[in-house]
């Protein structure tokens, strides 16, 4: 009696992984949805659904790579880390510059509206919110702190990492993954001031 072995990468096209691997290369998260810019509207991301159904191939699979694949409930997006050093300087640059604009946004924003408006496509960062953004001297002096140029090189670094869609010239809405750092990074320094 032969007996017939199935091996996980028989099951998944290579097309749809290697796509998979080349988005946590670039140190984006994969979010449940991503923004169709053909639909107009948040749709479920296939890359997510397939990882989420074959969780236990693709975290054996970055394993083997040298990272760990992580799943935030929560924020319902992938993340990859490097298994061989959490104080990695370049994931803590990375990490500080992501938490500043994302802080520096919820700080604008929550002076002009609801901050739950930011993962909205109804609402989001219009046109005006960054003018107002780019106004500021004192963030555009942080910015360059973080060797970020301007606003707009800020923007384009979290729309790098899948952190915000821009919908537009000049239009974006933060992902859900954005919004679950936000709200943490807001109740992390809710609770430091209130100590």
């Amino acid at each position: 009696m032969e007996s017939t072995v199935v091996y996980s990468f028989d099951e998944i096209p290579y097309t749809k992984s290697t796509a998979i691997y080349r988005h946590f290369s670039q140190g984006k998260v994969l979010n449940k949805q991503r923004y169709d810019e053909i639909q107009g509207c948040l749709v479920d991301d296939d890359l997510f659904t397939l990882v989420f159904n074959k969780i236990k191939h693709f975290k054996l699979f970055f394993k083997h790579m040298g990272y760990e694949l992580k799943f935030d409930e929560e924020g319902d997006f992938f993340s990859t880390q490097d298994l061989r050093d959490s104080s990695n300087d370049e994931s803590d640059d990375n990490a500080m510059k992501i938490q500043a604009i994302l802080l520096f946004v919820g700080r604008y924003y929550s002076t002009v509206g609801d901050l739950a408006q930011l993962e909205d496509p109804m609402f989001g960062l219009k046109e005006s919110d960054v003018d107002a953004l780019k106004q500021d001297h004192m963030l555009a002096s942080s910015l360059k702190a973080l060797r970020l140029e301007n606003w707009d090189k800020a923007l384009e670094y979290l729309s790098s990492r899948s952190l915000i869609f821009k919908m537009s010239k000049d239009q974006y809405i933060l992902s859900k993954a954005a919004m679950t750092f936000l709200t943490r990074l807001i109740e992390a320094h809710t609770e430091f001031v209130n100590k």
